[in-house]
């Protein structure tokens, strides 16, 4: 039995095992982690009630908001890593995907994690270092201009998309995965969408950045 994408086939269970390593590691939620070994509270409680860094970084502070971002950059390069090992790049595709996937909607922790932007941003910069570099530097400087870490989020992933369009037109597994991620991104970022239309989207602070 075969996964068919149009432009190459691998066997369906590799699929499932690539598919399930991501989304168990995606299940590490490093901000809950944190934020109970260290504060004995769970950081969804408070905030905007996600589990990732920037509101980390709201709650807490920089450093514990800057562990929380290093700990979900490093299991979505695990997860892309592990998929390669399995199954070669299109494992790598999906098992990172599925990082985040699992990251945001985690099985054991009630379907309430993060949104997906620290592990998105490193699928990217495995998959395509350039550009993916150049997206996340263009939204930092956004980012300095308005301190919204929304908008940053949010126009990275998809400068990410337009330069795999640009850039790697011929891989088209590439391609869907910078899609896919970038939908996801969006669609757990819909509340902040929401305020950034109505102006009410608060400026990256523990009280401000």
């Amino acid at each position: 039995m075969t996964f068919f994408s149009g432009i190459f086939a691998i066997n369906v269970w590799t699929v499932i095992a690539c598919l399930l390593i991501g989304y168990l590691l995606g299940n590490i939620q490093t901000a809950i982690i944190v934020s109970r070994a260290y504060y004995h509270d769970d950081i969804r409680n408070h905030g905007s009630g996600n589990a990732g860094s920037t509101n980390m970084v709201r709650v807490y502070g920089y450093g514990p908001g800057a562990i929380t971002f290093a700990g979900d950059f490093l299991k979505a390069f695990l997860g892309v890593l592990l998929g390669q090992l399995v199954v070669g790049q299109v494992g790598g595709y999906i098992a990172g995907l599925f990082v985040v996937v699992g990251h945001c909607w985690p099985a054991f922790d009630g379907f309430r994690g993060g949104k997906g932007v620290a592990s998105s941003y490193s699928i990217a910069i495995f998959t395509f270092p350039l550009g993916a570099l150049g997206a996340i530097l263009i939204g930092g400087a956004i980012l300095l201009i308005n301190k919204k870490m929304s908008i940053m989020s949010l126009a990275a992933m998809l400068l990410f998309f337009v330069a795999t369009l640009i850039f790697r037109l011929s891989n088209l597994p590439m391609i869907i995965l910078a899609a896919l991620l970038t939908i996801v991104v969006f669609i757990r970022h819909a509340e902040n969408i929401q305020r950034l239309i109505h102006g009410e989207e608060q400026r990256l602070r523990k009280e401000g950045l």
